[in-house]
């Protein structure tokens, strides 16, 4: 006899213990229906195959929005779909039993979404680090997800609702049913195919999708006349020659070579203007303004131009990474604004587009999307892929002016807050890298059990199906033991030290 909690908590590690030891051979099932059947689990038969009910997101058509179908992705060189980006779908099913069903990398698959019945979180204290360790298993992600040192700088991952809020219990998170897990920390908007028009409700704003590799987005009417016009006086003689860090092998170069326009920085504080577009950004990519850098505006005249770049730092091509935390804190978003409307050239390019490979000509403008500048506008894009490396389809450059002038501006939002000591608006609580490790070797026990004996021949058929039911019993007899006590130790998330005078001058 064990109450209504703990025999929900064993149907669902017999659920989860069924699915893993399904290949353990026939003698198994049944022994696992008849510990179902004795904790109230409904019978569906040993030896058919039981038909999933949709999922209530299905049901609900709330994936349509979000996903995207792998022909989207036209590189043939790189993974199809948004990496590090899961959609997914959280509830209870009739019998109690909590399920996880999920889009990976935002892409619809052939076979369709992959459902995982999860374990039960503690109902108190730690649930929602418990919670967080089940998800990265049933997803089959792990924090490293490039050859970049000190792994321990890089943020953990986030879980957002809709919309982009940022969920911080499991209660949240079954409440909000639709979820998105952002490897790389932040908010990503998922660009669905190009064209693709998503309307914000907070703000009213509509992003339109310009490509979905990279991801970038237009939006009309973004800024006022007035608005374009202030920044444009603010930036008056106060220009200078716009520089650029140079990669190792480019060392020695002057800045000329790659770029003529001039430029100013404009800092918040001096504009009411400035600090009212600060939170109209926010409000836009869904990262809090706390991300964002000072407002670098720029002036291009005729024939003046930038050869394609990235806005991020790669570490893999800068010696002295040690300042941008060897890749972890770096620029995620870049919110481009046009303050002009230019009559003949200044496009933004992105010469990856469209599948396109790199260019071997890094000034030309022949090939790629092409965005024009139209006064009011912002154009925005990923220079990070959602699990927070380097995409490389990030290249973008400013094709000459042919006729009048260009004033923009560059108005990056980086992946860790601008500011020490954040607070609440960088609040990811993650449990310790030990405790989510010794978490996954008990929930894993049973698997090595049956492992061991299969690798080692160890007896009949009987015995590996004794050994997988006496694993999964003993999970969740630990989960029993569990109830009432202490919380587990939940850690913040370390605070980055203060932006430097060099982190602004960095990059351009």
């Amino acid at each position: 006899q064990v109450s209504s909690r703990s025999s929900r908590v064993l149907r669902a590690r017999m659920a989860s213990g069924f699915a893993e030891i399904q290949s353990a051979g026939r003698l198994v099932r049944p022994l696992l229906v008849s510990l179902l059947l004795a904790c109230g689990a409904p019978h569906r038969g040993v030896d058919a195959e039981p038909a999933l009910k949709p999922s209530p997101c299905a049901q609900g058509a709330l994936f349509d929005d979000w996903l995207s179908e792998p022909e989207a992705f036209l590189h043939v060189d790189q993974p199809k779909g948004l990496q590090g980006l899961h959609v997914a779908c959280l509830w209870r099913d009739s019998s109690g039993i909590l399920q996880l069903e999920a889009f990976k990398d935002a892409v619809r698959a052939p076979l369709g979404p992959e459902r995982t019945a999860l374990a039960e979180p503690p109902e108190q204290g730690a649930n929602w680090p418990a919670f967080r360790t089940s998800l990265s298993k049933a997803l089959g992600f792990i924090k490293q997800t490039n050859t970049w040192k000190h792994q321990e700088l890089k943020q953990p991952f986030g879980v957002f609702a809709r919309q982009g809020r940022r969920l911080n219990s499991f209660g949240a998170a079954l409440g909000a049913q639709l979820i998105f897990v952002v490897v790389g920390g932040q908010w990503f908007w998922p660009p669905v195919r190009e064209g693709f028009v998503r309307r914000l409700p907070a703000s009213g704003m509509e992003l339109e999708t310009l490509s979905v590799q990279p991801v970038v987005y237009q939006v009309r009417g973004f800024l006022k006349d007035s608005e374009c016009e202030e920044l444009v006086r603010l930036g008056e003689g106060r220009m200078e020659s716009s520089p650029v860090t140079l990669m190792d092998k480019d060392k020695g170069k002057a800045a000329k070579e790659f770029r003529t326009s001039s430029q100013a920085r404009l800092d918040r504080a001096e504009s009411g203007t400035l600090r009212d577009i600060d939170a109209r950004v926010g409000g836009l990519t869904g990262v809090p303004k706390i991300h964002n850098e000072e407002v670098q505006l720029l002036r291009y005249e005729r024939t003046q131009y930038y050869s394609a770049h990235l806005d991020n730092w790669d570490p893999s091509y800068y010696s002295d990474a040690a300042w941008f935390e060897h890749g972890h804190n770096n620029r995620f978003i870049t919110v481009f604004w046009y303050l002009t409307t230019v009559d003949k050239g200044g496009e933004t390019i992105f010469p990856r587009a469209y599948g396109l490979p790199q260019p071997q000509n890094m000034y030309g403008c022949e090939q790629g999307l092409k965005v024009k500048p139209v006064k009011g506008s912002v154009i925005f894009w990923y220079s990070l892929h959602p699990n927070g490396n380097t995409d490389p389809n990030g290249l973008h450059g400013a094709c000459p002016v042919e006729e009048g002038h260009k004033f923009s501006a560059n108005y990056w939002v980086w992946n860790k807050p601008r500011v020490p000591n954040p607070g609440v608006d960088f609040a990811e609580r993650d449990v310790a890298d030990e405790e989510v490790e010794e978490e996954a070797e008990a929930d894993d026990a049973g698997g090595r059990m049956l492992s061991s004996l299969e690798e080692e021949g160890a007896g009949s058929a009987s015995m590996v199906a004794l050994a997988a039911v006496a694993a999964v019993t003993a999970a969740a007899v630990k989960l029993w033991l569990q109830r009432g006590s202490e919380p587990s130790k939940v850690e913040e998330v370390a605070k980055p030290q203060a932006s430097s005078s060099k982190r602004g001058q960095k990059k351009s």
